[in-house]
């Protein structure tokens, strides 16, 4: 399950125009990315960013985290940067080109 603070959903609206809770689609994404945020973890927590595509128009970078309850926080989402784009369409054509013979 997917969750967020009110104050982050509101926030993230503001200043990335998503809300968090319209987001969760990204997830269904069959060729997401994900990778460990290893500069943002902690002992007290595990940083995860995620590229996806957001209904077949737009590149997301989403940060989550794992709670120990096992649900996924929803740090932030954002408009993925045009490097962070070609990351993940270097990965689609390499996903999609590995399933042909």
């Amino acid at each position: 399950m997917f969750t967020w603070t009110e104050e982050k959903n509101k926030l993230n609206k503001k200043k990335h125009g998503f809300f968090l809770s319209d987001i969760t689609d990204v997830f269904n994404d069959p060729h997401l990315l994900d990778f460990y945020d290893e500069l943002h973890s902690s002992i007290h927590e595990d940083r995860y960013i995620i590229l996806g595509s957001f209904h077949d128009t737009v590149i997301l970078f989403v940060v989550t985290v794992d709670m120990v309850d096992g649900d996924t926080q929803i740090i932030t989402a954002r408009e993925a940067t045009p490097k962070e784009q070609e990351v993940y369409f270097e990965h689609y054509r390499k996903s999609t080109d590995s399933g042909r013979n």
